[in-house]
């Protein structure tokens, strides 16, 4: 009677408890980010006591513990546990020297109107919508969340080194994709968290969004900068600064890591089984289609230069749909090429036989495109991932 039970029980185990655990093959590192810090104060106290400053650390280091506490395999990494001033440059090095597998920077927001509320989640990207028609309030995050410590705004041409540049561009696509997942976990828990506290009939979210941010664009790994809510709306400031609340921030954020390393497990075990050689798909690059009303046939055979080695171009834009030669999406980019992959059409400008030969047109594409960066393809146009 007594085997059996026991019997029973070891089944349940490995049935239910188990499965998660052995998905962790590796280790994960989590590089958590309070912004600001010492003589950056970010968002100044108005009727309460904490800066932002302060809440972002608070609400880090309750996050940190939660996932210490809970995870053996994952390693927290924190850009500063202290009153102390990291520069963004520095907050990126950081998470690339610890080849972190996720970071996540914490902020509250601020904006000179006073009834504006809300928190907000942020993935790395460039808001292609007209600037004299966005809310004031997203145009200030960023700007003030790309200012260093003297109140510049930080260059992202020579504020960062080549190596971290070509990584991060490298790897963006994938990272985004990444990015936008580890953000939708943390702001469904946010949603559902905030929903059951004293301040549950004020809770707004203002939802998920890209934004061209430094430590979101540098950081080479999924990245996501979380703004909790406003300091300069009286009721959220008061409601930010309570013990309660920076608990909620955290236990939320730790439910969406939690959601999010189910899936990065399971990705681990899955890239173990398909890491069989397989035949390696064409990425050919062709034209952009030309308006209607251009009479010419489009050619769809991609024209390489004949070097018989390699074709380097830059890849500036992803989207879901195909389009034409002089779309407005290309800020006046033209002629433009592409290649698909899966569902994408990934879109190109110049050509050159060397990744040299790229950087006068690289510099006017990042003007525009601050993402872009080089690619390369084979004479057949078919593309070369290293």
């Amino acid at each position: 009677m007594h085997l059996h039970i026991r019997l029973l029980a070891i089944l349940f185990f490995f049935t239910f408890v188990l499965p998660d655990q052995l998905l962790a093959k590796e280790n994960f590192t989590i590089i958590i980010d309070p912004g600001h810090g010492g003589g950056d104060y970010g968002t100044p106290h108005r009727k309460c006591k904490q800066d932002e400053k302060t809440i972002a650390l608070n609400v880090a280091l309750k996050l940190g513990r939660l996932i210490e506490k809970n995870y053996s395999d994952v390693k927290v990494v924190y850009t500063r546990k202290t009153d102390k001033y990291p520069s963004l440059p520095e907050r990126t090095q950081i998470a690339k020297k610890n080849k972190g597998d996720l970071f996540i920077s914490i902020h509250v927001n601020a904006c000179p109107k006073a009834s504006v509320r809300g928190f907000e989640t942020y993935i790395f990207g460039t808001d292609n919508s007209d600037s004299g028609r966005r809310r004031v309030e997203e145009r200030l995050v960023e700007e003030r969340e790309n200012l260093d410590i003297s109140g510049r705004q930080v260059n992202f041409d020579t504020d960062i080194d080549i190596e971290t540049k070509i990584l991060c561009q490298a790897q963006r696509e994938k990272h985004n994709k990444q990015s936008l997942e580890i953000a939708n976990c943390v702001h469904s828990n946010l949603i559902a968290s905030l929903k059951k506290t004293t301040y549950a009939k004020n809770v707004v979210s203002r939802g998920v969004k890209s934004k061209n941010l430094f430590v979101l664009c540098y950081s080479p790994m999924p990245a996501i900068l979380v703004e909790l809510g406003y300091m300069s709306n009286v009721a959220e400031e008061r409601f930010i600064n309570t013990d309660e609340a920076q608990s909620t921030f955290a236990s939320a954020l730790y439910q969406g890591f939690k959601e999010y390393k189910r899936k990065w497990d399971k990705r681990q075990l899955s890239n173990q089984e398909e890491a069989k050689p397989t035949q390696k798909p064409k990425d050919e690059t062709k034209p952009v289609p030309q308006p209607k009303n251009d009479n010419q046939k489009t050619n769809d055979t991609p024209k390489q230069q004949a070097t018989g080695s390699v074709v380097w171009k830059i890849q500036f834009l992803s989207t879901s749909k195909l389009l034409k030669e002089g779309s407005s999406e290309f800020k006046g980019l033209s002629p433009v090429s592409y290649y698909k992959e899966g569902d994408l059409y990934k879109y190109t400008y110049g050509s050159s036989p060397t990744s040299k030969g790229l950087n006068a047109d690289l510099k006017k594409v990042s003007a525009l495109f601050p993402g872009a960066f080089p690619v390369k393809f084979d004479a057949n146009g078919n593309r070369i991932k290293n």
